[in-house]
C-alpha cells in the first residue's frame, strides 16, 4: 500500500479511489484505541470525539454518495423531517456498551455503501440540493453528482484533520506513524531521503 492515493486511468475511478483512500487514512487515526477512548474527550474545549467523528466521516461517505447515486429523483429516506433530524442527534454516538470492534464495523459498513453508491453514480447527473438542511442558500437548486463527490472529500478531510488533533492530545500519536502501522505502509524511504542529504535537519516526527 501506498501513503497516497493510487493514479487511476478514468475521472470515476479516480474520484472512488481518493474517497477509498482518505476514508483508509480516517480510520487509522483511531488505530489501536479501545472504546473508552473512542468516546473519550481529549480537549476539554471540546465536545468532539474520535468515536463520534469517526462515524460521522462513514455517515458522510454513505448518506452523501447516496444523494449522487439517486440523481435527479432524489435520496428518498422514507422517514419525516422530524425523524431525520431526531435520528441525526444520536447515530452518531458511541453506546455505552460498544465496543471498538463494534464502531469499527459501523464505520466500515458506512463507507462500503457509500463507496457502491458512488461507484453507480453519474459524475453528470443533476443532484437536487436537499431542502430538509438548513446550511444551503435558497438560490442553489440544484448540484451535480461529481459536486457531491468533491463536497464528501472536503468532509472528510475536515474531520479527519479534527480527528488527528483529538488523537495527539489524547496518547501523542500522529498520523504518519498510525497509517504506517495501520496499513502495512513501508515509509522507510523516508528515512533513506534524509540519508541521502544530510544537509536537511530531520523533523522530529
Amino acid at each position: 500500500m501506498s501513503f497516497f492515493a493510487p493514479v487511476a486511468p478514468t475521472e470515476s475511478e479516480h474520484l472512488v479511489a481518493w474517497v477509498e483512500h482518505t476514508l483508509a487514512n480516517a480510520r487509522s487515526t483511531v488505530h489501536g484505541l479501545t472504546a473508552d477512548q473512542l468516546r473519550a474527550r481529549p480537549i476539554p474545549s471540546s465536545e468532539l470525539t474520535l468515536g463520534w467523528l469517526l462515524l460521522h466521516i462513514g455517515e458522510v461517505a454513505e448518506h452523501w454518495l447516496g444523494r449522487a447515486a439517486a440523481g435527479p429523483a432524489g435520496y428518498d429516506t422514507g422517514t419525516s423531517l422530524l425523524e431525520r433530524w431526531q435520528r441525526a442527534e444520536t447515530i452518531n454516538d458511541v453506546a455505552p456498551d460498544a465496543t471498538a470492534h463494534d464502531v469499527l464495523a459501523e464505520f466500515d459498513r458506512r463507507c462500503a455503501a457509500g463507496l457502491d453508491h458512488l461507484r453507480g453514480a453519474d459524475l453528470d447527473a443533476p443532484i437536487p440540493v436537499p431542502d430538509d438542511m438548513p446550511w444551503f442558500p435558497p438560490d442553489l437548486l440544484e448540484v451535480t453528482g461529481r459536486w457531491v463527490v468533491e463536497h464528501v472529500l472536503t468532509e472528510i478531510s475536515r474531520h479527519s484533520g479534527h480527528a488527528d488533533i483529538l488523537r495527539e492530545a489524547l496518547d501523542g500519536r500522529t498520523m504518519y506513524d498510525l497509517i504506517a502501522e495501520d496499513q502495512g505502509v513501508d515509509m522507510s524511504y523516508i528515512g533513506e531521503w534524509f540519508a541521502a542529504h544530510p544537509e536537511v535537519p530531520r523533523p522530529e516526527w
